[in-house]
């Protein structure tokens, strides 16, 4: 079937770089673009009236979170509640959603991904309560919302064999059981076994050690293995706090990106999530100018996925979006919380690079756009995504500009990174099908499916409590912004 978008303006990809069509129109034909440009001279069989609005390629989300985001109960709080007690590594089962709960979980967040623009996302999945891997039917039912809700995703199953806990002196420790990190690394595998190219390709595997400074050297070495032997990409955060960054550095005399060097994971098929210190950021004691753990990204061709929000609620910064991309770098965005915003998340680089760097023409909404389509698109190894162009994906989204709240319009992209919510989300194309329509999610009830995931957000938090606090309430745990009312 062959549908044309007839559009307000249009982002189109012409030699090498998106480019703005006013009046412009799109055509795609089952699962492909066949053409964009000012005005499409063959017959259709259907049309879609975008007169007003913006269509444009789907955004690449890099790292999003694939599950309810418990991310929220820290928010405001001067320690992290969600600190493993030591007790918990030996006694009792793991926290997670429950078994019923986990297809709520999944729902949730891949529809909430798909309303905000994200035709393509990788997922992460937390592991604030796991201990040294997540459940094994996490990433499947994760997998399964995907396929049955139309979306494109690269989905993992994590593991580490180091497990970070708080001693009875309220210290931060390590725990570490190779096994568990083989065993995780093996079950990974059983998924991508299953998944890996499913639903008409629309799902993918990757591979995930969670995390650089929880993972041993010969697990790194067994995943890069791994890797290699099945075609499978890797994900994995790196250098994302600065207790991680000298935590690497005293154990395995080098930083987190040379440690992950070591064992092949700096490499064009690796998406690096965060990485926030590096031998070149002021408080990692290295002297000022160091460049080396940058240079070795780039030279070696590796990807970083940038998640602003997340980091700036906890008072952290790249440093910053515009350095690491002048310095030769390709960076991707992601939704590394909730709400899965790539409109707020694009806002929030572009600001906060700006604000780091006490530059103005820092974070331009040019180079932070590109970051959030074709910079998601390089992380990933595709160049039929990220953008429309004759025989790319038919991933695309329609958002309407012609509101009130967006004010006076001659700059669609800058009115997109600097005023746009995705509530502004129109329309979600993936594969040549429309999987959001006027901004509702196909096939969801979503007052029951928040209704659900309200309720698994407080199952979860009352067993975090119970095993993590017991003895104590809730509200001590967790207290609400606004003290409760008396009698």
């Amino acid at each position: 079937m062959r549908t044309l978008i007839r559009g307000g303006w249009v982002i189109g990809y012409q030699a090498g770089e998106h480019r703005l069509i006013r009046e412009g129109e799109v055509v795609f034909e089952n699962d492909r673009l066949l053409y964009i440009g000012p005005h499409f001279e063959s017959t259709v069989d259907a049309t879609i009236d975008a007169s007003s609005k913006l269509v444009a390629p789907g955004f690449v989300n890099a790292h999003a979170v694939g599950n309810i985001d418990v991310q929220t109960m820290m928010l405001d709080l001067p320690g992290s509640p969600l600190s493993k007690p030591e007790a918990y590594l030996r006694d009792g089962p793991s926290i997670a959603f429950s078994d019923e709960a986990l297809p709520t979980s999944a729902e949730f967040a891949v529809a909430g991904l798909l309303k905000g623009g994200s035709t393509t996302f990788a997922t992460v999945t937390t592991m604030a309560t796991n201990r040294w891997q997540g459940p094994v039917a996490e990433a499947e039912t994760l997998a399964e919302v995907t396929g049955r809700l139309g979306g494109r995703a690269y989905i993992s199953h994590n593991y580490r064999s180091g497990t970070v806990y708080r001693n009875e002196h309220g210290v931060s420790r390590y725990a570490w059981d190779e096994a568990e990190g083989q065993a995780g690394l093996a079950h990974a595998l059983a998924f991508a076994e299953r998944y890996h190219n499913a639903f008409d390709g629309r799902v993918q595997a990757m591979l995930f050690p969670y995390m650089a400074d929880a993972c041993s050297p010969e697990l790194l070495r067994a995943t890069r293995r791994a890797a290699d032997k099945h075609g499978l990409r890797i994900h994995v955060h790196a250098a994302q706090y600065l207790a991680e960054f000298h935590e690497v550095l005293a154990r395995e005399g080098c930083t987190p990106i040379q440690y992950l060097d070591q064992a092949g994971l700096v490499a064009p098929d690796v998406i690096l999530t965060h990485v926030l210190y590096t031998t070149a950021h002021p408080l990692s004691g290295f002297p000022a100018g160091d460049d080396r753990d940058l240079r070795l990204i780039r030279e070696r061709g590796a990807h970083i996925a940038h998640c602003p929000i997340v980091f700036t609620r906890t008072a952290d910064a790249l440093l910053s979006f515009s350095r690491y991309r002048q310095f030769g770098i390709n960076l991707a965005l992601g939704t590394d919380t909730f709400p899965p915003d790539m409109l707020e998340e694009m806002r929030a680089a572009a600001w906060v690079s700006k604000i780091v760097d006490r530059d103005r023409t820092s974070g331009t909404a040019r180079e932070i756009y590109d970051a959030a389509t074709l910079g998601g698109a390089r992380a990933l190894g595709r160049d039929d995504l990220g953008r429309l162009a004759p025989g790319a994906k038919a991933d695309l989204i329609i958002v309407e500009l012609n509101r009130f709240d967006l004010g006076p319009l001659d700059d669609p992209v800058q009115t997109l990174v600097q005023c746009a919510s995705r509530r502004d989300v129109e329309t979600v194309i993936v594969d040549g099908k429309t999987i959001v329509e006027h901004g509702q999610v196909r096939g969801v009830d979503e007052a029951d499916l928040l209704a659900r995931a309200r309720a698994a957000y407080r199952q979860l938090k009352e067993r975090i409590v119970a095993r993590y606090w017991p003895g104590k309430s809730e509200a001590e745990i967790f207290p609400t912004t606004v003290n409760g009312w008396d009698g």
